[in-house]
């Protein structure tokens, strides 16, 4: 099958390599649309193979490093003890899969499940033509026909991504609340605080075409950095007192301490940014706010049944979330797709990439 490998940092390269086979509770899936992450290009620019070949054991292989963990595909073959599906159903899975056994996955936080990798496991693979997910029963759920393959391969990551930092900070009825970044996973937090009944939305970017997504996803106002200063503009929108929940959606230290700086005394900062290339963040402590605050992370919430609810959410709640895909490309140009994601130009937030 044809794949795309990491070969060192910042290289990928397709690759012809055999069609893996399922284990116990594993199924392989025919790919039928993926598409390339924020978080794939932590894996690719950041981490070398060889520090993440101990950590992800079986995704490193003799020809580069299996990319890529959102997908939707037909079920191709499934590995005993996998009683749910069978050949041929419509399926997507977490972009994080569970052991459903351990600590964590009993208190219902499957994103990071101890049982299968140190911190949940990425499915890695989706990004060729067929691909393993491990612990199926868990982590897989069938797609209704009334979704479409944009809007289920949505639901596998950024959709939950970005609602859950919405959910974890407590974002209701009312609330003003700040996007910091609206790459896919802050425009879906933005989609998400309009959902949940929040009040006035901000949304903060550097990408006129990404804030004009954000406005159609609910954003009252929105904040180009290059053109004013975010934290002034949203402190005079609150009279000073500054918003309820602040999110910061890409993981940078800018980003980061401007959320801190608009969240009110009282309120909360929400991230969901990777932070690979910043080991310490810093926050401004000489503001009213800091004397209390709460400070919450998130990483995708996962799980079948977490999964089941993102795609009632697409197929009954009508969220229009095939506006995020603004290109189209076949798996043989992965690579070209990498280089133009990376570039943030031609108004690119998500690729759907076919066979």
């Amino acid at each position: 099958m044809l794949a795309c490998l990491k070969t060192g940092i910042g290289k990928t390269e397709m690759k012809d390599i055999p069609i893996p086979e399922p284990g116990p509770g594993q199924m392989v899936v025919k790919m039928s649309m993926s598409t390339i992450c924020g978080s794939d290009m932590h894996f690719l620019d950041e981490m070398p193979n060889e520090v993440l070949a101990p950590i992800f054991p079986g995704v490193v292989l003799d020809q580069g490093m299996l990319q890529g963990h959102e997908a939707v595909g037909t079920v191709h073959a499934v590995g005993s003890a996998v009683t749910n599906f069978q050949t041929g159903d419509r399926v997507m899975s977490a972009c994080i899969t569970s052991c459903g056994k351990c600590n964590e996955c009993m208190y219902g936080n499957y994103g990071v499940c101890t049982g299968d990798g140190p911190y949940g496991r990425p499915l890695f693979g989706c990004q060729g033509e067929y691909y393993l997910v491990p612990n199926a029963e868990i982590s897989a759920v069938k797609v209704p026909e009334e979704v479409s393959d944009e809007e289920a391969i949505l639901a596998s990551d950024i959709l939950s991504t970005g609602l859950g930092a919405v959910e974890r900070g407590e974002a209701g009825y009312g609330d003003a609340v700040a996007i910091f970044a609206q790459g896919p996973v802050g425009l879906c937090a933005t989609l998400g605080a309009r959902i949940r009944g929040c009040g006035l939305v901000i949304a903060v970017d550097t990408i006129p075409e990404r804030l004009e997504i954000a406005k159609k996803f609910g954003a009252n106002v929105v904040i180009n950095p290059n053109d004013e200063d975010p934290v002034m503009k949203i402190m005079g929108l609150t009279n000073g007192n500054g918003v309820d929940v602040a999110i910061e959606a890409v993981g940078t230290q800018p980003t980061f301490q401007g959320a801190t700086q608009v969240v009110r005394r009282g309120g909360t900062v929400s991230s969901v940014g990777i932070y690979n290339t910043t080991p310490m963040l810093q926050m401004p402590t000489l503001i009213p706010s800091f004397t209390h605050r709460r400070i919450v992370t998130t990483i995708c919430p996962s799980g079948r049944e977490r999964m089941r609810r993102m795609l009632d959410m697409i197929r009954y709640g009508s969220l229009g979330l095939d506006r995020l895909f603004t290109h189209r490309m076949s798996l043989s140009e992965c690579s070209k797709a990498y280089d133009l994601f990376r570039s943030k130009e031609d108004g690119v937030l998500k690729i759907a990439i076919t066979p």
